[in-house]
C-alpha cells in the first residue's frame, strides 16, 4: 500500500529520533514551567487516587492552562509521573474531548499507592517558584 508520504526517503519511521525530540521537547516544559507541571501532575494523581483509572481528560478542566501555553503539557506532566512509576497505563480509550475528535488516550493507574501519596506529601503546590524543592529533578 503506498502513502502521500511515499515519495520521502525516511517514511516518517525513525521512532528514536521521534521519542529524542519529544523528550526535548518535554525537558523545556519542565524546565520553563515546573509549577504548571506539578499541579497537573498533583491534580491528576489526586484525581485518580479518588476515582479510579482515567485518561489524562479531566484533568484539562481541573487545572487552567494559560493562554499561550501548549495544552500538550498535559501529556508531559502526566509522563512525569509515568517515568518515576507512580502510574502505568493499563489500556486506551477515546477522548471525551470533542476537540481532540476521539483520539485514544492512555488510561493510567495508579501503580503504587504508597508511593502516590507520598509523592503528593512532599511535592506541594508551589505559590512561587522559588519555594521549589530542591531535591526535585523537575525544579528550577
Amino acid at each position: 500500500m503506498s502513502s502521500l508520504l511515499d515519495f520521502c526517503d525516511d517514511h516518517n519511521d525513525d521512532r528514536t529520533e521521534g521519542e529524542r525530540l519529544r523528550d526535548e521537547a518535554l525537558g523545556m516544559l519542565r524546565s520553563h514551567r515546573p509549577r504548571l507541571i506539578r499541579q497537573l501532575q498533583r491534580a491528576f494523581l489526586q484525581h485518580l487516587l479518588a476515582n479510579g483509572d482515567d485518561t489524562s481528560d479531566p484533568v484539562r478542566s481541573m487545572v487552567e492552562i494559560p493562554v499561550g501555553i501548549d495544552p500538550r503539557v498535559v501529556g508531559g506532566a502526566v509522563r512525569g509521573l509515568a517515568e518515576r512509576s507512580i502510574i502505568t497505563s493499563v489500556g486506551r480509550r477515546p477522548t471525551r474531548r470533542a476537540i481532540a475528535h476521539a483520539r485514544k488516550l492512555d488510561v493510567w493507574a495508579i501503580k503504587d499507592e504508597a508511593a502516590a501519596r507520598h509523592w503528593l506529601l512532599t511535592h506541594a503546590d508551589q505559590d512561587s517558584e522559588s519555594s521549589a524543592d530542591p531535591t526535585d529533578p523537575y525544579a528550577p
